[in-house]
């Protein structure tokens, strides 16, 4: 079921950036290899990525990081691009070590992968931001 989900998504991405036809590329690599281990650990890292911002450094127990003000609308997007980053190198390193050859459809996967990435940690960011004490109105 993860499978059919993480194909879809990013298909459906990819194919606004590759207009190459499906046969040129190893989409079964793809799908069967590739896609669900980037797609799961791309999710959990965003994820992590927003539990760490919400509640490590805007949590009320670590009072001496409080004080930095790291709630902010910049720390957060800050904290985004990191997560597009992070995103963007998971599906480089991963689609590498699964036997993905560096062509044009590996690189258009790592900028869609870079902008799920982005999408968890917002969507995340909405789900955790009441629960915290300082930032539960960052970013909006």
């Amino acid at each position: 079921m993860l499978q059919k989900f993480f194909y879809a998504l990013y298909t459906t991405f990819i194919a606004f950036f590759d207009k190459a036809k499906p046969q040129q590329v190893p989409l079964a690599l793809y799908k069967q290899s590739i896609f669900n281990p980037v797609g799961l650990w791309t999710f959990a890292a965003a994820l992590g990525l927003g539990l760490t911002f919400y509640y490590l450094f805007n949590g009320s127990q670590l009072a001496p990081l409080n004080q930095l003000k790291w709630y902010r609308r910049p720390h957060w997007l800050l904290t985004l691009l990191l997560a597009a980053g992070l995103g963007a190198w998971l599906a480089y390193y991963i689609g590498i070590s699964l036997g993905a050859a560096p062509e044009p459809y590996l690189r258009y996967f790592i900028v869609v992968n870079a902008l799920v990435a982005g999408l968890w940690f917002g969507l995340g960011s909405v789900l955790v931001k009441r629960w915290s004490t300082q930032a539960s109105s960052t970013p909006f």
